[in-house]
């Protein structure tokens, strides 16, 4: 049988590093250099090469990759916040392959290789995985003391409070949740909780209290639970209430939600309403298999006649006519958020990087009537 034609360029243009070549190359403080994690979103946060950073895979970015849609420098500028240089050096593992061959060719790793290796100049596979280095070098691994969102995983060191996204919904944490004095001076007292593990806070009543039981991954799925949150946030928005959506950080799944909810409730489109929410709160970074899920949503408003049609589906992270001159790398890069780098060497925030500055936020439409062939909340 004959071997794919993407297969055999993979095959000719990946180079291989032992474990003691990158072991030595994170002691020294090797500049440029982009080490990429390829395993589960759990792998990676229960133990990963120090410096290392994450690249988050579903269905939905394999089948972009795989039509065009996206691109591998789209993806890495998601990792890293910002354009990488071209003469960056890229490290990938996972968990123990030892050459490209013992890929699976339709796997998100194998496709993401093909696409990286005709984009950058100098990208090798790890030989061994992780499995070999971690056996070796433990001292040079570690793992992450929380997990939370795949796009942007460490928790800011300050807690920023609740922010006020509409004159009824606040978006915060879980410690936001339970601080009673602090909901009280904002006239909060309904709670939107999305997430499994943290409780109902005595305070809140029974009546004013929702609970979305979904975790932070690549998995998970938020849409179905679209309406049933919309209608809680009418039925405060009808009482003259305010309500806190919030998660374990304020980043991720209750980002989601309230970007979802400006969607449909403003009538924005999904890059619109990311825009208008990240204006009022930098810290949101929904992960990967959420964003796909807003797109998704966008595409139900439209069908619905909730939002203008489009001549056709909307690109991933795609951006108004006015500023389709930007390369979609930037695009990308204006839409999402700059992580914080450090200064120590050998880390990521080492190498050349293009950051590009966010786009305006979009001015947020008056507050229209639902149309009523949405779901409204119960009196």
């Amino acid at each position: 049988m004959d071997v794919p034609e993407v297969t055999k360029q993979a095959t000719c243009n990946l180079n291989l590093v032992d474990i003691d070549t990158l072991a030595s190359y994170i002691k020294n403080g090797r500049q440029n250099i982009l080490i990429l994690d390829m395993r589960s979103f759990l792998e990676y946060n229960t133990s990963h090469i120090s410096t290392s950073s994450q690249v988050t895979s579903s269905k939905l970015v394999l089948r972009r990759l795989q039509q065009g849609k996206l691109t591998a420098n789209e993806m890495i500028t998601n990792v890293v916040g910002c354009e990488p240089d071209p003469n960056v050096e890229i490290i990938l593992y996972d968990h123990d392959s030892k050459n490209f061959t013992s890929i699976p060719e339709d796997c998100f790793l194998a496709v993401f290789i093909s696409k990286l290796v005709s984009t950058f100049k100098n990208v090798s596979l790890l030989i061994g995985g992780f499995i070999n280095f971690q056996s070796k070098y433990p001292d040079l691994c570690e793992a992450k003391k929380y997990l939370t969102s795949l796009s942007q995983p460490c928790l800011p060191t300050i807690n920023p409070g609740p922010t006020k996204i509409l004159p009824f919904l606040y978006l915060g944490s879980q410690h936001d949740a339970y601080n009673k004095e602090l909901l009280k001076t904002h006239n909060i007292t309904y709670e939107l909780n999305v997430s499994i593990t943290c409780p109902k806070p005595d305070f809140v009543q029974e009546s004013h209290f929702m609970r979305i039981p979904v975790n932070d991954n690549y998995s998970e799925k938020l849409l179905p639970y679209f309406p049933m949150a919309f209608n809680f946030l009418e039925k405060v928005r009808e009482s003259s209430g305010c309500a806190l959506v919030h998660c374990l950080a304020g980043i991720s799944r209750s980002a989601t939600i309230a970007i979802a909810y400006v969607m449909q409730h403003s009538k924005m489109s999904y890059e619109d309403a990311y825009r208008y929410v990240k204006s009022k709160r930098p810290t949101i970074s929904p992960n990967f298999n959420f964003l796909g899920q807003l797109v998704e949503f966008e595409k139900q408003l439209r069908r619905d006649r909730l939002l203008d049609p489009v001549s056709s589906d909307p690109p991933f992270l795609s951006i108004p006519p006015s500023k389709q001159a930007l390369s979609s790398s930037k695009r990308l890069c204006s839409f999402l958020p700059l992580p914080s780098f450090s200064t120590t060497p050998g880390d990521r925030s080492s190498f050349s990087l293009s950051c590009i500055p966010n786009l305006t936020s979009p001015t947020l439409p008056s507050p229209s009537t639902p149309n009523p062939s949405t779901a409204t909340a119960t009196k």
